[in-house]
């Protein structure tokens, strides 16, 4: 039986961001912290990981239970290697958890940060362990999570979920991972950044469904949302559907929109017709509380 310490060490890797900071056996959160991620990607990127979490390992010692790091990668199925990250350089074939562990002597577990997100939304609406639930994460990429009957659906590899980068039908568009024609590379928040870069010049990017959320070419971003999200609840026909991230919780986003939207591309009447969609309300720390959750009950439940 593993002791159990005060504090989960969750770190949240994002495409822009990384965050970082204590979860206490209550759920505060103690020395939050939010860095650029350029702060990892200048040399290498585990020395610089290590460095970062050296502050907490040197102040807090022995009140470390474990360390939960969430990746916006694909990663292996023994939760060892980060296999390909593509919304950040210099982060593929890494083992990132024997590097760390060795240096650290503290038990790490990494995995999809969306898994992560997925673990938090799940305890937070009371979603049963017999449920189907998908979560759809809009940030940087596209990211999923697949829960079903108490598991995240992983797959052969670990790599199960990659909604992002279904294939458009006859798309040219290359995306980031090296495919061509990935949902991705028409609906995610690095699109949504070259719309208004390349359509309205010198617009802060939070005002844009304020200002510009009746043009054209956002209501088919809009739209272009929706394929992905209508395509997994046509194949899984799940309890509840949970749409978050950051691109949903900007200002003025036309939540009616997307969830129409949605409805004209799910087949009829079922599962069109009774859809439990959440509108999660996540915010930088939400991350490193699923990491905190994923190791005290999810890794446990599961040894």
């Amino acid at each position: 039986m593993r002791e159990h310490k005060e504090y989960i060490l969750g770190i949240d890797i994002g495409g822009t961001n990384f965050r970082i900071g204590l979860v206490s056996r209550n759920r505060e959160i103690r020395d939050f912290q939010i860095k650029s991620i350029t702060e990892l990607q200048k040399g290498d990127f585990i020395t610089n990981l290590l460095e970062n979490i050296k502050y907490y390992t040197d102040v807090y010692k022995n009140e470390i239970e474990g360390i939960g790091i969430g990746f916006p990668s694909i990663v292996s199925k023994d939760k060892k290697y980060v296999y390909s990250t593509p919304n950040i350089k210099n982060l593929d074939n890494i083992n990132i958890t024997d590097t760390l562990e060795k240096k650290l002597d503290i038990p790490v577990y990494i995995n999809k940060d969306v898994n992560f997100l997925i673990l938090k939304d799940i305890k937070e609406n009371n979603i049963g362990k017999d449920k189907i639930a998908i979560g759809l994460y809009i940030g940087t990429g596209f990211g999923n999570a697949i829960y079903i009957n108490g598991q995240i659906i992983e797959g052969k590899h670990g790599v199960a979920g990659e909604l992002g980068h279904i294939p458009v039908l006859n798309s040219k568009k290359e995306c980031a991972c090296g495919n061509i024609g990935c949902i991705e590379a028409h609906a995610s928040g690095k699109v949504l950044k070259k719309i208004v870069e390349e359509n309205f010049s010198g617009l802060n990017i939070d005002n844009i469904f304020t200002n510009y959320g009746n043009t054209e070419i956002i209501k088919n971003f809009i739209d272009s949302l929706a394929v992905p999200i209508a395509t997994e609840i046509n194949i899984l026909d799940p309890d509840y559907i949970i749409i978050a991230g950051g691109v949903p919780i900007m200002k003025d986003f036309p939540i009616e929109e997307l969830k129409k939207a949605i409805y004209r591309k799910v087949r009829k009447p079922y599962p069109a017709e009774d859809m439990n969609i959440i509108i999660s309300k996540h915010d930088q720390k939400s991350g490193i509380l699923g990491a905190a959750y994923y190791i005290r009950n999810y890794v446990e439940q599961n040894l």
